[in-house]
Order: C-alpha cells, then structure tokens, then sequence
C-alpha cells in the first residue's frame, strides 16, 4: 500500500474524530442548559461517548499516519459537521433547553445520529479494508481487525443513542386527552331511582 493510500485512510479517520468531538461539544451545551435531571444525565452520557469515540479514532488515526488534519480538510463531511455546528448555535442562544425545545430538537439530534452510524458502516463494509489490511499490518504495526472492532463498536454506541434520544422523546411529549368529557362508569342505574315513599 502507498503512503497516498494510509493518508487517504487517515484523514478519514481524522475527520471521523472531528466529527466525534464537535458532537460531544453539542451533547455537552444541551446537558448543561438541561434542567430535567434524568435528561441531563442521558444527554451528558452521549456527550462522554461522543467524546471517547474522538480519542479512539485520533488513536487510530496517529497509528496509520500521523496528521495535523483539520475540520476545513473535512469537505466530505462537511454536510453533516455543518448540521452539528447550526445545531450548537441554536443550543447556545438558549438559557434554558425547555421539554418543547428538546422535543423539537429530537428529530434532528435522531438524523444526526443515524448519519454517524451510516459512515461507521460504510467505513466497516469497504471492500478495500480487507485489501488494505495485511499491508497496513505490515507497514504500520496496526491490526485493522481491531479498528473494525473499534468501529463496530462505535456503531453499536450510535444505536444506543437513538434509542435514549426515543426515550427523552417520549419523556417530553405530553400525553395527548383524547376526550376532555369525564368518563362515568354507569354500573346499577336502577339505584339512582329510589322511590319516595308517599307522606299522608
């Protein structure tokens, strides 16, 4: 494999870990602003995984080749790293993140978190990895059957996002009445009718 190859692979990683990081950041705003605390401690875990996947693809990023790669370097997640920086202004301009916020927040941090996994998964299904790997073994000391642990791994944390985003989801949105008429039971109506004995 040439250098241009392992630069390839190690500024995706790099840009993976940009990603990462800058999430982290957004999941950290929201927790802080949080006043709910179950909700608080939900969203600041995202943020600590967030910011452990950060490290490990840097880790596996300094491993490949060492690189200074930046978020302008970027430009094929540019897209997604664009959604998560809009995201954090709109978090930072709030005081208070309130249920209604967090409710309409819901469906983007969700498309956020689906777009991660995507990439994750792509990154695990490339036909070249395999290709790659003996002669990355070789060249650079580093066993691509552990970064795709590392990455499946990663993958399995993106999913247990969403399901906690779900969860926050359910505990915002407020139960619906579905009829604002009292619901009366009417088990003997024959008792209400006592005849009044007649007085002589």
């Amino acid at each position: 494999m040439g250098n241009n190859e392992a630069k390839t692979l190690a500024e995706f990683t790099n840009c993976l870990s940009i990603l990462e990081s800058q999430t982290s950041m957004l999941y950290k705003n929201l927790s802080i602003r949080v006043d709910i605390p179950l909700i608080k401690i939900l969203l600041n875990g995202i943020s600590i995984d967030s910011q452990k996947h950060s490290e490990l693809l840097k880790g596996v990023t300094e491993s490949i080749v060492p690189t200074k790669g930046n978020q302008k370097k970027c430009a094929k997640y540019n897209e997604i790293l664009q959604r998560v920086i809009r995201l954090q202004k709109e978090t930072q301009k709030m005081q208070k993140v309130t249920s209604d916020d967090l409710l309409n927040l819901n469906e983007k941090l969700q498309l956020l978190e689906s777009q991660l996994g995507e990439e994750y998964y792509v990154f695990v299904q490339m036909k070249t990895l395999t290709v790659m790997m003996k002669q990355i073994n070789q060249a650079y000391n580093i066993d691509l059957n552990s970064v795709k642990r590392i990455f499946t791994s990663i993958m399995s944390d993106e999913e247990r996002h969403t399901e906690l985003l779900g969860t926050i989801k359910k505990m915002v949105t407020p139960v619906e009445k579905e009829n604002n008429t009292p619901l009366v039971r009417f088990q003997n109506p024959d008792a209400w009718y006592q005849p009044t004995s007649s007085t002589s």
